[in-house]
């Protein structure tokens, strides 16, 4: 198993994705902070908290696209013909990709973190950072993108294609917003919708601004719960999916 993982980081270490997305993640926190410190009115508030905000929407995107394509690479590459001739079970191969997702998940905060405090410096006057609400931003956005990237992994792995499931997963997330006053007459007229997977890709929205409730109709444990419950059934039909893919 920690084979698996060690030649699954060596490949995004050589990959370069850690390179490419964090130069991408610092420039937007720099331009968020130069776009607060350029305005008079905005250069008099603490920009933190934005600025985070804006990093972690290049997460976002990173990490969609990140997923998409972690699945069907060995696939196209023909490198599954090499873990299998090994004797690694598929299983073992699926939980060390999983575990390769949350580790670049996790170097991006850091570097979501890192970018912040160099555009407080540069921009921000150095004002304090406020981690509580880093706290809530990072909350909402892993309970959202275990929902997200569940449902990413199981498209690229239904239609072969990581072109199909990164369209797929940064539609959902810009139109999300859209078609929630039409998820909301739904959810007021039949109440069991508010339990679809759709709902439950609110719960960074609701996490950042708790009147999303009042359109949900859930609370924000029962948004968590939910997330988690549906990401799993996202995974369970994945694996069963990969499980039974032709080499």
């Amino acid at each position: 198993m920690l084979t698996l993982i060690r030649q699954e980081l060596y490949k995004q270490l050589h990959g370069k994705f850690y390179i490419g997305w964090g130069i991408v993640t610092l420039v937007m926190a720099l331009f968020a902070g130069f776009v607060y410190h350029s305005s008079k009115e905005l250069s008099q508030i603490n920009a933190n908290g934005p600025i985070f905000s804006s990093a972690i929407i290049v997460v976002l995107v990173a990490m969609i696209v990140f997923a998409s394509s972690i699945l069907t690479t060995d696939f196209s590459n023909n490198t599954v013909k090499y873990l299998f001739a090994r004797q690694f079970s598929r299983g073992k191969i699926f939980l060390s990709k999983l575990v390769t997702i949350v580790v670049m998940y996790i170097y991006l905060l850091v570097v979501s973190f890192v970018s912040t405090f160099i555009a407080n410096v540069i921009f921000n006057k150095m004002r304090s950072m406020p981690f509580d609400v880093f706290g809530n931003r990072i909350s909402g956005m892993s309970f959202y993108l275990f929902l997200m990237l569940s449902l990413v992994l199981l498209i690229s792995c239904l239609f072969k294609s990581n072109a199909v499931a990164i369209a797929i997963g940064i539609v959902f997330y810009f139109v999300v917003n859209i078609i929630n006053p039409f998820l909301s007459i739904f959810i007021y007229y039949h109440s069991w919708v508010k339990y679809v997977p759709l709902t439950f890709l609110n719960v960074y929205s609701q996490t950042i601004s708790p009147m999303m409730s009042e359109m949900t109709k859930l609370s924000l444990t029962e948004m968590r719960v939910g997330s988690i419950i549906w990401g799993i059934v996202f995974l369970l039909i994945t694996y069963v999916v990969y499980n039974r893919r032709n080499v």
